[in-house]
């Protein structure tokens, strides 16, 4: 197994750059637990095919209705913003970047990542609250995967489809343990569930967009580039280290 030409996802590289706790482990070059942690779910995908696959629903929301956010921040915007439906790849990255303006995604003016929120609680919030460093990192790999000078984390409050609301209620009806549907508790509790999971009724259109730019920083991709042949070196000493824990030829 040849590790010498991975290539880094861009949603790995938050964890990918975290630093070592101890100021030992930072001046003697050793990677970070987080850092070794992510290194290990890529080997894992690398050697065994094997991919952790985590779904909330919150990203089952994220997934059905990207398509209505993208509508929204367009209508907010005033602007059509592009699908994209292509991964991107180069020497160091691969990515799949949500949206973006420009002659193609290869040659972008501008790329966003698209963040559903699952409800109001969560999604007011970050008008105050400082963008993860992943995220920051996570997009400086899509502006040099599409050449891109600039974009945004962008968070869309739109409705939940429908499949999920009735899963909620579904839900609910269990939780409470009500006779039937019919059940008056049970049907005022159903309809305030709805209310805090539709937003187009009463909450202007304007209101349900947050954009956050994020600059390009070229000092951050040079870093990151940097880092890859010290990230590809500790996959091959791992997977030695793993390949050589017992002689294949002692057992059948």
């Amino acid at each position: 197994m040849d590790f010498s030409t991975v290539k880094f996802r861009a949603s790995s590289w938050g964890s990918l750059l975290s630093e070592p706790v101890s100021k030992a482990d930072k001046e003697s070059g050793k990677l970070s637990l987080t850092c070794q942690k992510e290194l290990i779910k890529i080997y894992n995908r690398e050697v065994y095919g094997r991919v952790k696959d985590i779904t909330t629903k919150q990203m089952e929301k994220g997934i059905l209705a990207e398509d209505d956010s993208i509508k929204l921040f367009s209508q907010v915007e005033g602007k059509w913003y592009f699908k994209n439906e292509e991964s991107l790849e180069n020497e160091w990255f691969t990515g799949h970047p949500d949206i973006f303006l420009g002659e193609s995604i290869h040659n972008a003016d501008e790329v966003n990542d698209i963040k559903t929120s699952f409800e109001l609680d969560t999604f007011m919030p970050k008008l105050i609250e400082t963008p993860d460093k992943g995220y920051e990192a996570q997009l400086n790999v899509y502006y040099d995967l599409c050449n891109c000078p600039s974009g945004s984390l962008v968070y869309c409050l739109v409705d939940a489809p429908l499949s999920i609301i009735e899963s909620e209620k579904r839900k609910l009806l269990y939780q409470m343990n009500v006779i039937s549907e019919e059940s008056p508790e049970y049907i005022k509790a159903a309809e305030e569930l709805e209310r805090l999971m539709v937003f187009s009724n009463d909450i202007d259109y304007r209101e349900r967009v947050i954009k956050i730019p994020i600059p390009r920083n070229d000092e951050l991709i040079q870093k990151m580039k940097d880092k890859v042949p010290i990230l590809r070196n500790w996959l091959q000493e791992f997977h030695e280290k793993h390949m050589n824990l017992y002689p294949k030829n002692l057992h059948n």
